[in-house]
């Protein structure tokens, strides 16, 4: 049984003040040590803040250690309002003070080597995202913040300041309080509905959290005949006719229905588009060929004596090949000039657009982010202070702003955190 005690860093420096009626109180207690949550207590203590950071697991910034599969991809390149669903605002005002080029510098002076991979994602060189959180704590340390682990807050009271009350029924009081909760998201990484109760009961409003960056639940069964195969696509998601987003990457075909990069980058639009009921989507099997018609005249001009299957060996995978002929209602032993006249054009536009119905997204276990939480237009867009609640800021993942893959949302949750402690730190 692990005994979590209260870990102080610098035993010699005092960490709070005496108030009046010779209480301990902090400078600011910040709520979750995640990636904002870290960021925001390590900047506060380098301003000179006696900070508190509290969180229930018993070690910090386990998501962080999760992300890009255990490699953690903490930035982009292209990091820009484009690559989130959120106010478009907000996040411009969010990365006119905290840019790639500022991510990027800022963990090269807490020592971490970046490397740059392929659409401008950047992992730590050394391959783990123990690289990238190890420096934060060490650099944690060396300020002189408190951490305290294995403690969950359970009830927040703000009168002129704020008392938090952990689970075991410790109390502690601060002048200023960040809530870095985090979402819902990966209950097996710690992912709970804790911060968005603290939040409401703050007064503030959530919007309700669906999952997103997930992969997605397909209708028609018979996809599941392409499981385990891998696509490059143009995955499109339409309402009413219009497309409302897209993606161009891999797709990983799956028994359930459709994983990888594309799928989960749209995942969000769909998560919102689901309450109306399912919604469809098109994968377009060669985005770099258009237009795509002609390409496939000229095929059959050349290959018109071949019997489908061979007529698309070297075009398509076997599967998707196979799955193609049955779907298009190709006679398997005709050669392609006996076809019916329709079926090279049927056969160019379902691989242009080939529908398919998504009935839900995979569960909050399987779902790296969420989309919803704390509404954006309740907190200052310079500083993230709550208008609802004075000297309460909202960091991270537990606002309603969400990211595609590719370290956009770890950039956000830095960039939050950092902005708020400049701001909080600042006043006196």
């Amino acid at each position: 049984m692990h005994h979590f005690a209260f870990q102080l860093f610098h035993p010699a420096k005092l960490c709070y003040t005496i108030n009046m009626n010779g209480k301990q109180i902090y400078d600011v207690i910040i709520v979750g040590a995640g990636a904002s949550g870290m960021l925001c207590a390590l900047e506060c203590a380098r301003r000179g803040k006696q900070v508190l950071l509290i969180e229930k697991e018993p070690i910090p910034g386990r998501k962080i250690l999760a992300s890009g599969n255990g490699r953690c991809n903490l930035t982009n390149r292209h990091v820009r309002p484009a690559y989130y669903h959120g106010d478009p605002v907000l996040l411009t005002k969010v990365f006119a003070q905290f840019s790639f080029e500022n991510c990027r510098n800022y963990f090269e002076t807490l020592g971490v080597v970046l490397t740059e991979e392929n659409q401008g994602r950047f992992f730590p060189a050394t391959g783990k995202s123990t690289a990238v959180v190890e420096p934060l704590k060490i650099a944690l340390q060396e300020t002189g913040a408190q951490l305290l682990l294995g403690e969950e807050v359970i009830r927040i009271r703000h009168k002129q300041d704020f008392t938090v009350t952990t689970k075991s029924g410790k109390n502690f009081s601060a002048h200023y309080l960040v809530l870095a909760c985090g979402s819902c998201a990966y209950p097996q990484l710690s992912g709970t509905q804790s911060g968005y109760m603290l939040a409401k009961e703050l007064g503030l409003t959530v919007n309700p959290p669906k999952p997103a960056l997930s992969a997605l639940c397909i209708k028609e069964k018979a996809l599941s005949r392409l499981a385990g195969i891998r696509s490059q696509v143009l995955l499109q998601v339409w309402k009413n006719g219009q497309a409302i987003d897209q993606a161009e990457g891999e797709v990983l075909f799956t028994n359930y229905g459709i994983s990888g990069p594309a799928a989960l980058n749209v995942s969000s639009s769909i998560s919102q588009e689901l309450v109306h009921g399912n919604v469809p989507i098109t994968l377009n099997f060669f985005p770099a060929i258009h237009p795509f018609q002609p390409f496939l005249e000229n095929r059959l001009h050349q290959f018109a004596t071949r019997k489908p299957k061979d007529f698309l060996a070297g075009l398509l995978h076997e599967n998707i090949a196979n799955l193609l002929i049955d779907f298009v209602g190709l006679r398997k032993n005709l050669p392609m000039q006996q076809q019916l006249p329709q079926a090279i054009q049927k056969i160019g536009n379902t691989l242009t657009q080939w529908p398919l119905s998504v009935i839900s997204l995979r569960p909050w276990s399987e779902s790296m982010v969420a989309c919803g939480g704390v509404k954006t237009s309740e907190i200052n867009y310079n500083t993230f202070e709550s208008l609802r609640c004075k000297k309460l800021y909202i960091t991270g993942e537990l606002l309603d702003v969400n990211g595609k893959s590719g370290g956009f949302n770890l950039h956000f949750a830095w960039a939050s955190g950092l902005i708020a402690a400049r701001h909080l730190s600042a006043k006196e």
